[in-house]
């Protein structure tokens, strides 16, 4: 009984068969879009799920907070992983400090690598974390400080594939034995780094060197927030009590002396949700499933749209199978056999789709996912299509046609009610849906327009910088005068804001007359020569510049963010403050500017010169940026080192920074532009099946005198009618769904109604051209054709 159900469904498709392809394709467009869309999502909410215990480890974020303002971050002082020690509800911690600029050789084989990710790490590092290790000389590592362990990746470079356990790397001119090799760290990992030294160097470098003031280890130093800590809580264990033992450990040890608290964020949330609560990474994902749904939902309601819009061309077959004998049962089941087999064509050629593009798809979303057909969510989104198809598409069209009454059927009367609204439903449902998408789709694009040309505060063009190698560093004023003299650089400096477009580097060892005795501060801090701040373009709101005189190691240069949040009046020039206990003065106020994403407010930051880093910006102009880079590549291999001369453009650091918006964005457009292709799919069936039921009446008209025009404005203005009512609905969605992620940035274009404009008039474009084909096509068929009796 099946098979027979089958093949009378197949022949009935083939007998439709310009129907039955708009539905095939239709449904296996949305259907692989849908599956596309579900590796992405299922790949961004499945970063660091891979841990054993991942619901148990919480990342620890600062809060600092006076009033209405606020600053959060994942950085915390090294105390705090100290602290964590002696709370009974934590199970474990483990503290990781970044390596900025990391430069591992191998000195036999004079091997250089940079721009590798390094971290200096607690030795309870694997044993908190899932990183399988795949080889090691020892059960606990990073106990020594003079140990390090590297990835399967680095291994491979540095010695060539051969076993390194027990070999020595240079860190710098630092030497290390290797004693492990874990496995590289997953694609959906937070946490990624090709190599993993020893926090116990990072301590002795710095006591070492002094410490910061008072405070001679990093369990003690409360003014440097350099480290992420996570914690790994007890399985019964309070997360809030948790925090609130360290909390209390902190002010006791500030002794109440501070606004800064601290807070713990699940890891499983660090992808998605920034430190500041900033959800707009999670709210893409979000937006991107409710995009999967819809684009099921549009291909569905195409083939119920025509099946319902042929209901008449049925009802006749129905009619007579229903003469013959056929049960209102056996007619139901025909036509739910008819939906099953369109749908299983459509997943075939939805895989076909789904594996000729996802090699591409890959290199558009910038990730290495694998189409798995073992993956049981695609068989749940395949499941739940085939559903939704069937409840939609086939039961309310089947039970209509299969309760037609034969004799009014044959004489081309339905007893049932016209179908018509529920038809005019869908077809409004479908174009609010893609009116919102193409509305959606031109607002991020103007949101990423306008991160592109945003006014950061400071000049990006034709600067690029180099981070100099220990001779050039100590040579510096040498280097600094071979600058000068070559016309082809515009500017120099070297200074330790090494990078002006994600600057971390912040402290709460500040004070100042007058300030509250429980009020801190964190703020960015940097060293700069007096080159910088004119190279860069930056203006003054009040005061000037350091002279680059022995006085400026007590003049400090500060914006105009932390001005305010320090409580200063004006005039701000000549205010006293000290940054690490070292006493100075305000000799400037810069305009506030951007030095982190633009998805965060701008914070205070302060210049100084008392300290020194290596950071060479180079200005240039387009004539003469290769003699510029030609030039600064000749001085810095005067000065031997195995560091390899490297440098970037801070255009190009601008790009990166936002490369994973502008992806997500054009994935967004892609799937925006199918789904608005599916419906215009559908509208132009809706067009041709509208066409042909009223092909008699267009005849005749034709045989009257109506002119083509006329037959388009007829057969087109019911559409344009649905299509105006679609924009009106479509208009305050639009709105709130733009104005939602519009709030995820602190900085973000305006909603205006040209947008809205624009994007009802592209609707009605795309909704012309479709429809006016099939009428233009309806009003030149042959009157004769068309009055002929069937």
């Amino acid at each position: 009984m099946i098979f027979k159900y089958i093949k009378t469904g197949w022949r009935n498709l083939k007998k439709s068969k310009f129907y039955t392809a708009i539905n095939i394709l239709g449904l296996s467009i949305s259907i692989a879009a849908a599956i596309l869309i579900l590796f992405w999502v299922q790949d961004e909410i499945s970063y660091d799920r891979f841990h054993q215990d991942y619901k148990r480890i919480y990342n620890v974020h600062h809060i600092w907070k006076d009033g209405d303002k606020e600053q959060i971050s994942n950085s915390t002082p090294g105390p705090v992983g100290f602290y964590a020690k002696d709370v009974p509800a934590i199970e474990t911690s483990v503290r990781i400090a970044t390596e900025d600029y990391g430069i591992i050789s191998l000195k036999e084989q004079k091997d250089v690598y940079t721009g590798l990710a390094i971290a200096y790490a607690d030795s309870s590092f694997f044993k908190f974390f899932s990183f399988p290790i795949l080889q090691s000389s020892k059960p606990n590592l990073l106990t020594n400080i003079d140990e390090v362990t590297i990835s399967e990746t680095l291994r491979q470079k540095l010695f060539n594939g051969q076993d390194a356990l027990g070999k020595t790397l240079l860190l710098g001119k630092i030497p290390f034995l290797v004693t492990g090799i874990f496995a590289d760290m997953p694609q959906h990992s937070s946490i990624k780094y090709d190599a993993i030294f020893p926090m116990g160097y990072l301590a002795k470098s710095f006591t070492e060197n002094g410490g910061n003031g008072a405070w001679k280890t990093i369990d003690e130093d409360l003014g440097n927030y350099y480290f992420s800590t996570y914690l790994k809580l007890n399985p019964a264990a309070d997360p809030e009590q948790a925090i609130a033992h360290i909390n209390n450990a902190y002010i006791k040890a500030r002794k109440g002396d501070t606004k800064t608290t601290f807070q713990l964020g699940s890891l499983t949330d660090q992808h998605l949700i920034a430190p500041d609560g900033n959800k707009s990474a999670l709210r893409m994902v979000q937006i991107f499933g409710i995009v999967a749904l819809l684009l099921l939902f549009i291909g569905a309601i195409n083939y119920v749209n025509l099946s319902t819009a042929r209901a008449m061309d049925r009802a006749k077959e129905v009619s007579i199978r229903k003469i013959v004998g056929a049960s209102r049962k056996q007619l139901f089941f025909q036509f739910m056999a008819e939906t099953f087999l369109t749908f299983i064509i459509a997943t075939f050629v939805a895989a076909l789709w789904v594996g000729l593009s996802f090699s591409a798809y890959n290199s558009i979303s910038g990730k290495s996912m694998v189409f798995n057909l073992y993956n049981p969510a695609l068989w749940i989104l395949i499941g739940s299509a085939l559903l939704l198809t069937v409840l939609l598409s086939s039961i309310y069209p089947s039970i209509q046609l299969s309760s037609f009454k034969p004799i009014a059927a044959l004489k081309g009367k339905s007893s049932k009610p016209n179908n018509s609204i529920f038809r005019k439903a869908l077809v409004v449902f479908q174009y609010v849906t893609s009116i919102i998408l193409i509305i959606c789709t031109l607002v991020i694009q103007k949101q990423m327009k306008f991160i592109r040309e945003f006014n950061l505060g400071y000049d990006t063009s034709y600067i690029f910088t180099v981070k100099l190698n220990e001779g050039a560093f100590e040579n510096k004023s040498t280097v600094a005068a071979k600058l000068a003299e070559d016309p082809s650089i515009v500017s120099y400096s070297i200074n330790g804001f090494y990078d002006p477009m994600s600057y971390g580097n912040s402290t709460s060892d500040i004070d100042w007359p007058n300030r509250p005795k429980d009020y801190s501060l964190i703020v960015g801090r940097a060293t700069i020569d007096k080159n910088f701040i004119p190279l860069m373009g930056m203006k003054f709101v009040e005061g000037g510049n350091i002279k680059g005189v022995p006085a400026d190691s007590s003049s400090y240069i500060i914006n105009e963010t932390m001005a305010k949040q320090m409580g200063l009046k004006q005039p701000y020039v000549g205010a006293q403050m000290s940054l690490h206990d070292v006493p100075g003065t305000v000799v400037g106020v810069v305009k506030d500017f951007n030095f982190n994403n633009l998805k965060k407010p701008i914070g205070p930051m302060v210049f100084w010169t008392h300290s020194f880093a290596g950071t060479l910006y180079i200005k240039t102009t387009a004539l003469n940026a290769q003699k510029a880079i030609e030039k600064v590549k000749t001085i810095y291999n005067s000065y031997p080192s195995e560091q390899p001369f490297e440098y970037t453009f801070l255009d190009s650091k601008f790009d990166q920074m936002y490369k994973s918006d502008l992806r997500t964005g054009l994935l967004f457009n892609i799937f925006a532009s199918i789904a608005i292709f599916v419906s215009s799919l559908g509208l132009l069936a809706l067009a041709a099946n509208s066409a042909q039921t009223k092909v008699k009446e267009i005849g005749i008209r034709k045989v009257l005198g109506a002119t083509i025009p006329q037959i388009v404005q007829l057969l087109g203005k019911e559409f344009v009618g649905l299509l105006v009512i679609s924009i009106l609905i479509s208009g305050p969605l639009s709105w709130y769904f733009s104005n939602e992620w519009l709030t995820n940035f602190s900085f973000r274009t305006d909603l205006n109604i040209g947008l809205f404009l624009i994007g009802g008039s592209i609707a009605l474009l795309l909704a012309g051209l479709t429809i006016g084909y099939q009428a233009i096509r309806a009003a030149k068929v042959n009157v004769i054709d068309s009055l002929r009796d069937e």
